[in-house]
């Protein structure tokens, strides 16, 4: 008959669990005794203190949602104010089946009215506007992007005509559109370049330059890229200093949210994506 252990292991058992809740305890009063420790805990609290302040948490997060909605709105009005806007006699339409022609068509009206008005004031140009002669059609695929310039081209031409002083003459010559963004982010729009020339009074330049960055409701801005002015050895007319200058001009066509993807970004570009198609 084998003898019964279950009563001293019991024993033991208890015995043990005492011995480390007595070692603990004693190791608490210890370390909870420490003037380090004491420190350390009384730091802890006053940074709590600052971290929680006087504004409820969730008041915090409330005003911090709302001001991230009036960012965004912000941000699409802006978008607006300086955004090309493309109008609708420049967009061919879905059920156009010739939309070369379409531009081509569209292009002899521009080119005739602002012909016109450089005659009227004697201004020298050059009537093609810097686009391909006009008894080429272009290929379909190409007349939307055509009619987006041919808009910006009467846009700036329209500002130098309507200059208080006529300048001597002007050229304009058109850049490849391209996309462009910040690094590693989607393309955030698409930029048109334009290169205008001319030659006339630093008022009428001034003016222009002016005119360039005012918009209305129904208007776009263009965007100044670069000026350079040159007075040497410019003649005078009227009495007055003619210089020359060339205006880096571009509009610039956001897209949609919904509309962007992502791209992986050149390297060594200097923050900017521009992404040529």
């Amino acid at each position: 008959m084998s003898p019964d252990l279950s009563s001293p292991r019991r024993t033991g058992i208890a015995a043990l669990l005492a011995a480390l809740l007595a070692a603990g305890a004693m190791v608490w009063w210890m370390w909870s005794d420490s003037p380090e420790v004491a420190l350390r805990l009384e730091a802890a609290r006053d940074a709590a203190k600052k971290i929680s302040g006087k504004e409820v948490l969730r008041d915090r997060v409330a005003k911090q949602r709302a001001a991230n909605v009036e960012l965004r709105e912000n941000i699409v009005k802006l978008k607006g104010e300086a955004g090309f806007a493309r109008k609708a006699e420049f967009t061919v339409p879905p059920s156009e089946n010739e939309k070369g022609k379409f531009f081509l068509n569209r292009f002899v009206d521009v080119r005739q009215a602002l012909r016109e008005k450089a005659q009227r004031q004697r201004i020298e140009s050059d009537e093609r506007l810097g686009f391909p002669p006009d008894d080429k059609v272009p290929p379909g695929e190409e007349a939307q992007t055509l009619l987006d310039m041919l808009q910006l081209t009467e846009k700036a031409l329209n500002v130098v005509l309507s200059a208080p002083d006529p300048v001597e003459w002007f050229d304009i010559t058109h850049g490849k559109p391209y996309d462009t963004g910040p690094v590693s982010r989607p393309p955030l729009l698409k930029e048109y370049p334009l290169t205008l020339k001319l030659r006339g009074s630093l008022k009428t330049v001034l003016w222009i330059l002016h005119s360039f960055g005012t918009r209305n409701d129904k208007d776009y801005p263009l965007i100044l890229r670069g000026l350079d002015i040159t007075s040497g050895n410019s003649k005078a007319r009227d009495d007055v200093q003619q210089i020359e200058a060339v205006f880096e001009l571009a509009g610039m066509a956001f897209f949609a949210e919904e509309g962007r993807t992502p791209v992986v970004a050149p390297k060594g570009d200097g923050g900017v994506i521009r992404a040529r198609p």
